[in-house]
């Protein structure tokens, strides 16, 4: 044994994050800090009083949901990464 751990999955910070998309696409407000970070990182913006997904929060959803090791509809793949049926 080396004595080195292997890291699965995703890291705190963006466990954190992809949370706060989540709460946004569902409709809630995530708590004040997560929501701090997504607008300060160009994810979220608010318009007249609504909270938005910019396309690089979306972008970054996608990537956050593919890491995690979920399945993500084929339209909304990053360029350059294909899809293929579990089956095959």
């Amino acid at each position: 044994m080396s004595g080195k751990k292997s890291r699965t999955g995703l890291s705190n910070v963006q466990n954190v994050r992809l949370g706060g998309l989540i709460a946004i696409l569902s409709g809630r407000e995530p708590y004040d800090f997560i929501l701090g970070g997504l607008i300060s990182e160009g994810f979220v913006n608010r318009s007249g009083g609504a909270l938005n997904i910019t396309e690089k929060g979306m972008r970054e959803k996608d990537r956050l949901v593919t890491l995690a090791g979920l399945m993500v509809e084929k339209e909304h793949l990053p360029k350059g990464i294909a899809r293929y049926p579990a089956n095959q």
